[in-house]
């Protein structure tokens, strides 16, 4: 342990964890939007609006109005990663795994832009890929019980 009672973080976990913030900052700003969409008494009407686009469009943005919790368990996460929690790793882990696989399926059902389809699942490599460095898995490793 460092002087003053904190514990060295590795560069590779002080790179997710900025991530990961990052990614909540996003994902609590879409939240915002979509819930100003969702106030702004927009009516759905379908069959007078030319087909399903509208509906879709209504229903990305519900589905987006519940990243806000989402976005500060992320963040919460991401407290818990740099100080070497064990837990919070395997669920960091899981979590990206869930969104490098699910975004890309949502995203293909919605038809959404190729950019919606990559750039998640490039994020979610990337912070994959930073919590599995020799490193950060050290850092966060389960405490002996001798």
């Amino acid at each position: 342990m460092a002087a003053g009672g904190r514990r060295f973080v590795p560069v590779p976990v002080r790179i997710a964890v900025t991530g990961f913030n990052a990614v909540g900052l996003v994902m609590f700003t879409l939240a915002l939007m979509a819930l100003g969409v969702l106030l702004s008494g927009m009516r759905v009407d379908p069959v007078t609006q030319g087909g399903t686009g509208y509906l879709d469009f209504i229903l990305f943005f519900n589905a987006v109005l519940f990243l806000s919790p989402l976005a500060g368990v992320l963040v919460f996460l991401g407290v818990r990663v740099k100080r070497g929690e064990h837990w919070a790793w395997l669920s960091s882990l899981v979590f990206w795994a869930f969104v490098g696989t699910m975004t890309p399926l949502l995203a293909w059902v919605l038809e959404a832009p190729v950019s919606v389809r990559v750039v998640p699942v490039l994020c979610a490599a990337a912070m994959f890929g930073l919590l599995m460095t020799p490193q950060a898995r050290t850092h966060c490793a389960e405490p002996d019980d001798d």
